[in-house]
């Protein structure tokens, strides 16, 4: 039998890549659009304008105007076939997953990063006008070594007019995601980064699939490729030691909702 590979939950930091954290945003086309590409909702975003053509290099340019720091780029909801990442200019040597549009470009942590350029000519659909939903620049937090136990929870935002008649009327606001996560360590690194997110201060972003869709016998949401999540503790913790055994490890209990 072959042996199931197990990747924990993986946690990042909050996008610092965020237009309105200052700098600013252009593009080969549709320029006008570009911020739209770093305002935290991936269902929006830029699109080109005459450059439908596999053959027409398109970009979209980001300047923060001051040296930022990070290991990871995320760019999401795109229709891109292949492209090239370049900070301050230069190509960046990365390692690039994609998966349902949503790619993860992970590199050597620096602290000099002052532009971003992404570049493709190919989409996905020959022809198309080039589409990115969402850029955002995170640095990797980490990643669970040992399984823990994730109940997650979706919830919608729903109105509800109940009309004369007696049938109702629904309508659609949102929806949201919460996780509890009910922590069983064993793992001194497990209960750093755990410490480490409670200590974090900020939000911060769950990618529950940890970045491992295939290890998954079936396939659903929050546990896909794209399902990346900002999120915030809420409530409180319950840190303990089973029947007060001190080698027993951690066990703790807490509440991660997301955010905007």
């Amino acid at each position: 039998m072959t042996e199931k590979i197990f990747n924990g939950a993986k946690f990042f930091s909050d996008d610092i890549a965020l237009f309105d954290l200052g700098g600013t945003a252009t593009a080969s086309s549709a320029a006008a659009d570009a911020p739209d590409a770093f305002n935290g909702n991936r269902s929006l975003g830029w699109i080109s304008s005459g450059e439908n053509n596999d053959e027409t290099t398109a970009y979209l340019h980001r300047d923060f105007q001051t040296a930022l720091y990070g290991d990871t780029i995320i760019v999401a909801n795109h229709n891109l076939k292949s492209f090239t990442v370049k900070i301050n200019g230069t190509a960046l040597d990365c390692t690039v997953e994609t998966k349902r549009n949503f790619s993860v470009v992970s590199f050597e942590y620096r602290e000099d990063i002052q532009t971003i350029r992404i570049e493709a000519a190919e989409t996905i659909t020959a022809n198309e006008e080039k589409r990115i939903g969402e850029v955002m620049l995170l640095s990797t937090l980490g990643q669970f070594e040992d399984p823990q136990k994730i109940t997650n929870a979706y919830v919608p935002e729903q109105g509800d007019l109940k009309l004369q008649n007696g049938k109702h009327f629904i309508f659609n606001c949102g929806e949201a995601w919460t996780f509890t996560i009910e922590v069983f360590a064993l793992s001194q690194a497990d209960i750093n980064l755990l410490q480490k997110l409670r200590d974090f201060g900020t939000p911060f972003h769950i990618w529950p699939c940890g970045g491992d869709e295939t290890q998954f016998e079936y396939h659903f949401r929050p546990y896909l490729f794209n399902d990346f999540f900002k999120v915030s503790f809420s409530g409180n913790g319950k840190p303990n030691l089973k029947d007060n055994l001190y080698w027993t490890g951690l066990r703790d209990s807490v509440k991660l909702v997301e955010v905007e």
